[in-house]
C-alpha cells in the first residue's frame, strides 16, 4: 500500500492482537508495579536524605516507563477507529527530541544515548509525527532495558535507496546480551505480529516490539531486526520518504 502527505488512514486491529496483546500487558506492567512496592518499603526504611531522593527518583521513573507503556497501548487499540494526517516528518529533529526526554532515565540506569543523524540533508519521512514520537520513544526505551552498563544506545535516520526505491530509515541500537541465531529467528519471523519473548531477554514479553510494528504498518511502513555478532540488536522502522526535502532546507 502507498501512502503520500496529506493522505488519512486508518489501520485494523485484530481480535487475536487485542486478547495477546492483554496478556502481555498484564506481564509487562506486573515488574514495575512489584518494584515500585519494594522500593516504597526501602524509602520508608531509609534514614538518609539523600537515599531518599534516589528512591524516589527511581519510583518516578518507573511510573513514567509504565505510564508510556499503557500509553501507547492506548493510541494501538485507537488505530482502528481513529484517523490520523501523514505529513512530512524531519526525523533528525525527532530524534534529538526523544534522546533528551529519556536521557533522565539512561543516566539513572548509567548509560547514554547518541543521535547518529545525516548533518548536510535532513531525513524526511512520511508518517504521524505523534505515532513516529511513540514508536521512537518506545524502541529507544526498550533498548536501555537491555543495554549494558556504561554502553550507549544508538538512534540513527538514514535513507536507503534500492533500484528505484527509496525508503526513510529510523534505527535504534543496544548492546545488550548476544541472541543465539535460533532465537534470532523467531524474533526475525513474528517481528511486529505476535507477543513473542525471546529468553535472553526475559524482562519482555515482546509487546513493545509489538505496538511498533502496528505503528510502523498504520504509516505503511515495516519493522525489521538487525543481530550483532558482539551483543545487541537494531530495531529499524522502515517508511515512505517524503518528497518535500526542499521544506526543510535541503539542497
Amino acid at each position: 500500500m502507498n501512502f503520500v502527505e496529506g493522505d488519512s488512514v486508518k489501520s485494523g486491529i485484530s481480535e487475536a492482537y487485542q486478547q495477546s496483546s492483554l496478556v502481555a500487558a498484564a506481564h509487562e506492567l506486573k515488574t514495575p508495579l512489584v518494584l515500585l512496592r519494594q522500593l516504597s518499603f526501602e524509602m520508608f526504611a531509609a534514614e538518609d536524605k539523600t537515599q531518599q531522593q534516589k528512591i524516589a527518583q527511581r519510583m518516578r521513573l518507573t511510573s513514567e516507563r509504565s505510564l508510556r507503556l499503557v500509553d501507547n497501548l492506548t493510541k494501538v487499540s485507537r488505530l482502528d477507529d481513529a484517523m490520523f494526517q501523514l505529513e512530512p516528518v524531519q526525523l533528525n529533529g525527532l530524534c534529538q527530541e526523544v534522546a533528551n526526554e529519556l536521557k533522565p532515565l539512561s543516566l539513572a540506569l548509567g548509560q547514554e544515548i547518541s543521535c547518529q543523524i545525516p548533518l548536510r540533508r535532513p531525513v524526511v519521512a512520511v508518517g504521524s509525527r505523534e505515532i513516529l514520537r511513540s514508536l521512537l520513544i518506545g524502541l529507544t526505551d526498550n533498548a536501555l532495558q537491555y543495554n549494558g552498563e556504561n554502553k550507549a544506545v544508538e538512534i540513527s535516520t538514514r535513507i536507503r535507496r534500492f533500484g528505484d526505491q527509496t525508503e526513510a530509515i529510523l534505527a535504534v541500537r543496544d548492546n545488550g546480551p548476544v541472541i543465539e541465531l535460533a532465537e534470532f529467528r523467531k524474533l526475525a519471523e513474528t517481528l511486529g505480529q505476535n507477543v513473542a519473548p525471546i529468553s535472553s531477554r526475559p524482562l519482555s514479553s515482546g509487546l513493545g516490539l509489538m505496538i511498533a510494528g502496528k505503528f510502523a504498518q498504520a504509516m505503511g511502513g515495516s519493522l525489521s531486526v538487525q543481530r550483532h555478532h558482539g551483543g545487541g540488536l537494531t530495531l529499524e522502522a522502515h517508511l515512505p520518504v517524503s518528497q518535500q526535502l526542499s521544506l526543510f532546507g535541503a539542497g
